[in-house]
């Protein structure tokens, strides 16, 4: 077998450290380009987190915005150079540029309005260097669901890591040849978990506008008892061994597993989608895609009504859960648009990011199913920010079970970005939020690449909807 070439930087390397140059100082020029309330959930984590006035908290979410078409620039024209990029909310909200070569990426820094609070940073290899060793791991090793190892580019240490999903498994002997990285996965531990309020509650929603994001879904387990997961984006399949326009609700594979009754998953005591469609159970790989119960219940739920492309906006602000920032009015629920997707290599360390979840106990929700969330945890979105990558998207937002499948998403640029997995190892929460959680969350943009190419989905196209009458 040829022996695979492979970055020898991949090995334990040391960040680097950054360059003592700034982007031409100066400050913020032009007027905001995001409206406040369209941010507000994310508004107020950075404001909690860090202490930061509003402006402020605006600013960074400004610079995030900004920082997503950088990244699409640098990745066309300086690719030879261009090495990734993270947000340092900790110390000033600034964005760390990385390069091979900093003066190739300077000229495009310097268009920024916010430059005073750019930063770069030397490393030994271009993304593209990476992304092309990344490439040729997968190929080796066929990585997917079915692959003991996963490979993922690691931007903030800039090198490469292989992924293994069973401790101290021998790496293949052209990876250890090479002298990649090898890691343990850390494999988390899913969440997976008529009433009428007068609007949209997480779990109460049957008469209050079309299926979206946030919403309970109740399985039944095959000894007759109930757990609780989370829709998180609507999804339609073009072509293939479904009927064209074949409407789907996307949550995680886990929630159906080891169940074989077959009977359909409830909203509030409501049959609306299958208990099994399209699914996976292996992280990241860790999907269900469900069929509605029949076209009747497809109309009711979507068909009929717009928007298609939303995920629900829902919190109680000042309660017994009050710890870490949510959004939505008191009481009342909103809605936020999803108008796009973006893939993991596009995700940073440092963007504010919001998710949603319905899990729940039976002392603060007595009509409904008990998910395990534990007494005073409450049903909702909340935000927080993406911690690092690797196979999946890391953060610190607080997650129960019931949570399991709800979705990750960016207000800034009201773009879809995972689906929950569940805790990371060592976490084991229940009740309120608490500070120093971990949750992490499958990619949208893996869990489409694979539903596409999967001979389960029967050839078809599989897209989560991004507009309102999709």
């Amino acid at each position: 077998m040829r022996r695979l070439v492979v970055l020898t930087a991949a090995v334990a390397v040391a960040v680097p450290a950054l360059v003592a140059s700034t982007v031409n100082a100066s400050a913020v020029g032009g007027k905001p380009t995001l409206d406040p309330a369209a941010v507000a959930g994310s508004m107020s984590y950075l404001e909690q987190a860090y202490g930061v006035s509003p402006a402020e908290a605006l600013r960074r979410l400004e610079l995030q915005l900004d920082a997503t078409r950088l990244d699409t620039t640098l990745r066309a024209k300086a690719s030879a150079s261009y090495g990734g990029m993270a947000l340092d909310q900790q110390h000033g909200g600034v964005l760390t540029v990385d390069a091979t070569d900093p003066a190739a990426v300077k000229p495009f820094l310097a268009q920024l309005p916010d430059r005073s609070h750019v930063r770069t940073r030397t490393v030994a290899h271009s993304l593209a260097e990476l992304t092309s060793t990344r490439d040729q791991l997968a190929q080796q090793v066929a990585a997917g669901a079915d692959s003991e190892y996963l490979p993922a580019v690691d931007q903030q240490d800039n090198n490469v890591v292989l992924w293994r999903r069973t401790p101290g498994a021998a790496a293949p002997r052209a990876m250890a040849q090479g002298g990649v990285v090898v890691k343990d996965l850390p494999i988390p531990k899913p969440l997976s978990g008529p009433v009428d309020w007068g609007y949209c509650h997480p779990l109460f929603c049957s008469d209050y506008g079309p299926m979206r994001g946030g919403l309970r879904l109740d399985y039944t387990r095959d000894d007759g008892s109930m757990g609780g997961c989370t829709t998180s984006f609507n999804v339609r399949s073009t072509g293939g061994g479904f009927p064209n326009n074949t409407a789907w609700v996307l949550t995680a594979g886990h929630c159906a597993q080891n169940k074989s009754n077959f009977t359909p998953t409830q909203h509030n005591g409501t049959p609306v989608v299958n208990q099994h469609g399209v699914e996976k159970y292996a992280y990241p790989y860790d999907y269900q895609f469900v069929q509605y119960v029949d076209q009747a219940t497809a109309d009711k739920w979507l068909n009929s009504q717009t928007p298609h492309n939303e995920v629900l906006l829902y919190c109680r602000p000042g309660g017994l859960d009050s710890t870490q920032a949510c959004d939505g009015a008191d009481s009342v629920s909103a809605n936020q648009s999803i108008t796009g997707i973006h893939p993991l290599a596009d995700i940073k360390p440092g963007w504010v990011v919001c998710a949603d979840g319905s899990a729940s106990n039976r002392r603060n929700y007595p009509q409904a199913v008990d998910s395990g969330a534990g007494v005073d945890y409450l049903p909702g979105t909340r935000c927080g920010q993406v911690t690092s990558t690797d196979v999946g998207i890391n953060t610190n937002i607080c997650a129960r079970p019931g949570d399991s499948g709800g979705p990750l998403f960016s207000q800034v640029d009201n773009t879809a970005l995972g689906i929950l997995e569940g805790n990371l190892p060592g976490q084991n929460f229940s009740g309120p939020c608490t500070s120093g959680e971990a949750n992490n969350y499958s990619p949208i943009g893996t869990i489409l690449d694979d539903v596409n190419a999967f001979s389960g989905g029967k050839g078809a196209h599989f897209e989560v909807i991004t507009t309102p009458n999709g």
